[in-house]
């Protein structure tokens, strides 16, 4: 049977498989045509396939340099056989994709192996020859793949962890064995940094593949975004570009090199900044209208808004599925604000969680005796950050009402298309930017959003939020609103947790698909809170997971399993990474469990 299926039909078939490791290579031994079919799945970006560093790779990689290639690196004392057996098929060829700090990572452990099994000479003259042997070795890979591939998908030039790694290495030599300068750090970034990389585009055969570039990342300060400018003149037709701002550049990159490749694409269709500084996100941020008809995605991770940043460039982009917002600092709500006149008629997924806001943190950094902290200050997840000073202030004075909050305008706007929206949970004990600490203290969305998406977003499949007091009666009725919920993930106000009426109520209302639960509960809780939550349960759960809950020991574990008995759904539990579950109470949970997991947290997808 095997034999009779054609090659175009396995090769559909090991598309799907192809970040299956296990699989493919089970497949690779059943015959020849299907050894040739799968072989080229697996070395497609083999370095995804690994969990770690793998010398192995570098050395299959390095048999396939030219003679000429392994003599100029002998001649720079980089020992590469040159009588290597002939390989059966040109791996280098297959490749479609690939991160550089992958490929770095790899050859030090290949240099690094080389090293211990007597394959390569360590040099006791210069300091820092590892990192020259690494970056020439490098460099003739990225050449090897670019002249054997035709098509090149993916990219990354993300550089940030590999910088960091560079640059300790030349502190932990200062300065007992070399002298500081100014000058010599400089020379030292230049000998063995990555600014070499702009030459990347001017290898032979690199312009034929870059032209087939879909994905690319760009991270850290090697070029100071020059690659992306030079990038721009031959990738044009690129899906997705990333961004990673390394500290250095949120103050120094040259922001109008990065909007090139931006701008000069024909249809991109995922934009991810991460950490942008406030000299380059505003520039970017407007670069957006020129992909606002095909843009579907947009994620701002880490980005500081602390400056006057306007989002109204975001609002154009109409055909948006997917709007995150994640730990970001500085979203008051007249950043947020032009999102209220948006109208995200695709949109489906929107995160805004983890973020905060610039007016909590100037009130943190303020005096007690001149703003008394009160309410809803220094979150773990702010939606719409309010600043509240003198109690005299009426609300007339502040930034926006609850009643009018731009992001229930934005979600009203949306006109019931959201199908998955994440408000963010309290987090306890949250290192806070300057060293603060914030302990539990207020945080949970405005009444009106919660109120926005019970009317507006009858077909939600996915909710995050907070759960305190103030907001429990506009909970209650998205909960009796949302009937096709199937995970609802959420996080109780310290009030509420003894609070036993709340996890009756909370249980009875639950909507009947709901397959998902997780509660976070910091600290210690009765054992009859699990009584109270799963007792009055009717909806079919599969999947309960209580990710922060350390207190859960073996008596608590007995009385879930009793519950998941009565249910008779419960398949999946997922339990704190501290837990005090012993094996043995976990030994016998899984007699009616599927899965128990101590992995802190579970992210499932269902249909729409």
């Amino acid at each position: 049977m095997a034999n009779r299926l054609p090659r175009e039909c396995l090769e559909e078939i090991f598309h799907i498989l192809e970040y299956e490791k296990s699989t493919l290579h089970s497949c690779l031994l059943v015959n020849r045509s299907w050894c040739i079919s799968v072989i080229k799945f697996l070395w497609k970006r083999p370095f995804q396939l690994v969990k770690k560093p793998s010398a192995d790779i570098i050395e299959i990689y390095t048999s396939s340099f030219s003679p000429i290639v392994k003599n100029y690196l002998l001649s720079e004392g980089i020992n590469i056989p040159l009588n290597n057996s002939t390989r059966i098929f040109d791996y280098p060829s297959f490749i479609r994709g690939f991160r550089f700090d992958d490929l770095y990572e790899s050859t030090s452990a290949w240099l690094q192996e080389g090293y211990e099994k007597g394959r390569q000479i360590r040099c006791a003259v210069e300091m820092f020859d590892d990192l020259r042997i690494v970056k020439l070795v490098v460099n003739e890979l990225v050449k090897l793949f670019f002249s054997k591939t035709r098509v090149l998908e993916s990219l990354s030039l993300n550089t940030q962890r590999l910088v960091g790694l560079i640059d300790r290495r030349f502190w932990s030599h200062h300065p007992g064995d070399i002298q500081y300068t100014p000058t010599s750090f400089e020379e030292f970034r230049s000998a063995y940094g990555f600014d070499d990389l702009l030459q990347i585009p001017n290898y032979p055969g690199a312009n034929n593949c870059l032209v087939y570039l879909k994905k690319f990342e760009y991270g850290g300060d090697a070029t100071d975004g020059k690659i992306m400018q030079v990038l721009s003149e031959t990738s044009r037709n690129l899906n997705t570009l990333e961004i990673s701002f390394s500290s250095w550049q949120r103050r120094h990159a040259d922001p109008q090199m990065m909007l090139s490749l931006l701008t000069a694409q024909h249809g991109l269709r995922r934009v991810i900044l991460r950490r942008g500084g406030s000299n380059c996100l505003p520039i970017l941020i407007g670069g957006l209208r020129t992909q606002a008809s095909s843009l579907s995605y947009l994620e701002f991770n880490g980005a500081d808004f602390r400056v006057s940043i306007s989002l109204a460039p975001v609002t154009a982009c109409v055909n948006l599925q997917t709007l995150v917002f994640e730990r970001c600092l500085g979203l008051n709500d007249d950043i947020v604000e032009p999102l209220a006149f948006a109208t995200f008629r695709k949109l489906k997924k929107f995160v805004f969680r983890k973020s905060i806001g610039f007016r909590d943190l100037r009130t943190i950094l303020a005096p007690p005796s001149v703003v008394p902290i009160m309410g809803n200050h220094i979150t773990g997840n702010i939606v719409g950050t309010t600043l509240i000073g003198n109690p005299s202030i009426s609300s007339s004075n502040r930034v926006s009402s609850s009643s009018e909050h731009p992001l229930a305008r934005m979600i009203q706007n949306t006109c019931g298309s959201l199908r998955d929206i994440r408000l963010g949970r309290k987090v306890w004990n949250v290192r806070r930017p300057l060293g603060l600490i914030a302990r539990g203290v207020g945080d949970f969305p405005p009444s009106s959003v919660l109120s926005t998406i019970s009317l507006t977003c009858p077909y939600l499949v996915k909710i995050e939020t907070h759960i305190s007091r103030e907001i429990l009666p506009q909970f209650f009725i998205l909960l009796n609103t949302c009937h096709h919920l199937q995970q609802l993930h959420i996080s109780i106000g310290t009030e509420l947790m003894d609070d036993e009426q709340f996890w009756k109520c909370i249980s009875r209302t639950f909507p009947i698909k709901l397959k998902n639960l997780m509660v976070v509960i910091e600290g210690t809780f009765w054992l009859m809170v699990i009584h109270w939550l799963l007792g009055n349960c009717r909806a079919p759960l599969e999947i309960l997971q209580f990710p922060r809950s350390n207190c859960i020991d073996d008596e608590y574990l007995c009385l879930i399993t009793q519950y998941a008995v009565n249910l008779g759904t419960l398949k999946k539990l997922i339990l704190a990474r501290r837990t005090k579950v012993s094996d043995e109470g976990l030994r016998r949970a899984l007699i009616v469990f599927e899965s128990i997991s101590r992995s802190g947290e579970l992210i499932t997808e269902y249909e729409n």
